[in-house]
């Protein structure tokens, strides 16, 4: 705008009489309707954010203690394992097995046959061991000895 349009707007000191309407209004700070709709879904953003924010982190604390439990119960777990693991190998050993057959009377074999279950075929002879003892084998469901084999 230029210099001429604003002072002929511009009321001049001179022409203004007291009780003499101008062209001035008053005008309220406030806006004339209020955005409290805005204002509520503001707040509702906000503390959903909120309550999203504190509901993951209390997921995100749970999995961590489950992790934690879990990790403890595959230590565990790992342990039995190197445990039963090292029980096996030590009752697999010769001299255990050995000692063993012992215990339930056996006598090193002198000879062995194998039987192949492809065609049923024996190879190699199978002799009687010559210690002279006879075993007799109970039959658990009856009771009854076996017939001895002489």
């Amino acid at each position: 705008m230029s210099q001429m349009t604003i002072s002929a707007r511009l009321p001049r000191a001179g022409r203004a009489t007291i009780g003499a309407r101008s062209g001035a209004r008053s005008v309220d700070a406030s806006p004339a309707r209020t955005n409290l709709g805005f204002l509520l879904l503001c707040a509702f953003i906000v503390s959903a954010s909120f309550t999203a924010v504190l509901v993951l982190n209390t997921a995100r604390a749970e999995g961590s203690y489950v992790l934690s439990r879990l990790e403890m119960q595959k230590t565990a777990l790992h342990d039995q394992k190197v445990t039963l693991a090292e029980e096996l190998a030590d009752k697999e050993s010769p001299e255990n097995l050995a000692r063993a057959a012992e215990k339930l009377k056996m006598v090193p074999s002198t000879s062995t046959a194998t039987l192949r279950l492809s065609d049923g075929s024996i190879t190699g002879v199978a002799s009687k061991v010559q210690d002279g003892r006879t075993i007799t084998v109970d039959l658990p469901s009856t009771g009854i000895p076996l017939p001895k084999d002489d």
